[in-house]
């Protein structure tokens, strides 16, 4: 049977509203987003040491941190280098390797691997 729009009325009716469309929008951007991890206190404290660890003797370690995308939905990323600056004030640090440079908030750190 040919389709017409007679016979299809509700398919042929695209109408959205901006409301909705913002809101499809914004649900399909939030997927695949992980929600903000909770990091242990002690852990959080062996990270920061070693994130300072990095500065005093040179040697590379990989960061993991959360970026926030999203009301408190985000995507991990990860990087490795070397420590160079510690920004107290901001509570950021900047990690060096040979092809780029990224501050990163001590809040935001998942992981620091060796």
């Amino acid at each position: 049977m040919k389709r017409t729009k007679i016979n299809d009325l509700f398919g042929s009716m695209r109408i959205i509203l901006p409301e909705h469309k913002a809101e499809i929008q914004r649900m399909n951007a939030e997927r695949g987003l992980e929600p903000r991890p909770t990091v242990d206190e002690d852990d959080f404290g062996e990270m920061c040491f070693r994130i300072y660890d990095s500065t005093q003797y040179d040697y590379a370690i990989t960061v993991k941190w959360f970026r926030e995308v999203s009301r408190g939905l985000g995507v991990f990323e990860t990087a490795w280098g070397v420590v160079k600056e510690i920004d107290a004030n901001r509570r950021m640090f900047k990690l060096v390797n040979v092809w780029d440079s990224v501050w990163i908030r001590v809040e935001d750190v998942v992981s620091v691997t060796k």
